[in-house]
C-alpha cells in the first residue's frame, strides 16, 4: 500500500506541475523530452513489478530484488566500462550465493 501511495504521489505531483506549466505558460515540448519520459515509464514499470512481487511470496521476492546491487555493478561494467577489482568480484559473488541459499 505505501508503495502504491507513494507512486500515486508522485502522479499527483507531475500533474499539479503540468498544470502550473500550463498556466505560466512554460513552453515544454513533449516531443523533445524522450528520454525523460521513457525513464519515467521505466521508473512506474519497476515501483508497479516491485510491488507485485513483494504483494506475493516476499520471502522469496526480497533476495531475489535485493541483488540491484550486482546487477548495477554489471551494467556499469558493461557501458560505463568501469572496472571491477577483486574485492568487489568476490562481494558480488558472496551476494549472489547468498541470495541462491535463501531462495533455495
Amino acid at each position: 500500500v505505501a508503495n502504491t501511495a507513494y507512486e500515486l504521489t508522485f502522479a499527483l505531483v507531475a500533474l499539479a506541475l503540468l498544470v502550473f506549466m500550463k498556466i505560466k505558460k512554460v513552453k515544454f515540448e513533449i516531443t523533445k523530452q524522450k528520454d525523460k519520459m521513457l525513464a519515467a515509464v521505466c521508473e512506474t514499470a519497476g515501483q508497479l513489478t516491485y510491488v507485485y512481487a513483494m504483494s506475493g511470496n516476499g520471502a522469496i521476492a526480497a533476495p531475489i530484488l535485493s541483488c540491484v546491487c550486482v546487477v548495477s555493478l554489471l551494467l556499469s561494467r558493461i557501458f560505463l566500462k568501469e572496472k571491477i577489482n577483486k574485492k568487489t568480484a568476490i562481494g558480488m559473488g558472496l551476494i549472489l550465493m547468498g541470495i541462491i541459499i535463501c531462495s533455495i
